[in-house]
């Protein structure tokens, strides 16, 4: 009799663990998530004279749930961006436009500034996108 229970408890054992297998493997498959993709996510526009520069950026949707960016901010007051739109539903994109005025400041040499967008991504909740200039000095 010990025996048939063991069996029993194995038996049981076996098909509670199936079965909790098949509900992470069901739970997992119906998680739905948005996955920013910024593209390119770096510009290098190497030598430029210090006049406004404007740059597009396209953030895509590659997850499988709406993608919701809820604040683009800016390394530096010299650079503005505006995205087309906050909410990318899947497999959708839209267009970051970056403006950078480096005779506003009276900058130049090498310069870097940093986009942020700040997402419901569970991944990567803030995402970058990134350009890089050497602004020529003027003359004068």
């Amino acid at each position: 009799m010990i025996i048939f229970h063991t069996k029993i408890s194995r038996q049981r054992l076996f098909m509670l663990l199936l079965g909790f297998i098949v509900l992470g493997l069901l739970t997992a498959c119906s998680n739905k998530a948005p996955i920013i993709t910024i593209e390119p996510a770096l510009q290098d526009l190497g030598n430029q004279p210090q006049q406004l520069i404007d740059l597009v950026y396209t953030v895509k949707n590659t997850g499988n749930a709406d993608l919701v960016i809820e604040k683009v901010s800016v390394s530096c007051d010299c650079t503005t961006a505006e995205l087309e739109k906050n909410t990318i539903p899947p497999g959708e994109s839209a267009e970051l436009r970056v403006k950078f005025d480096p005779a506003e400041d009276n900058l130049f040499g090498d310069i870097q500034r940093i986009i942020y967008l700040r997402s419901n991504d569970p991944s990567k909740p803030e995402a970058e996108a990134e350009f890089r200039v050497i602004i020529q000095k003027p003359e004068g």
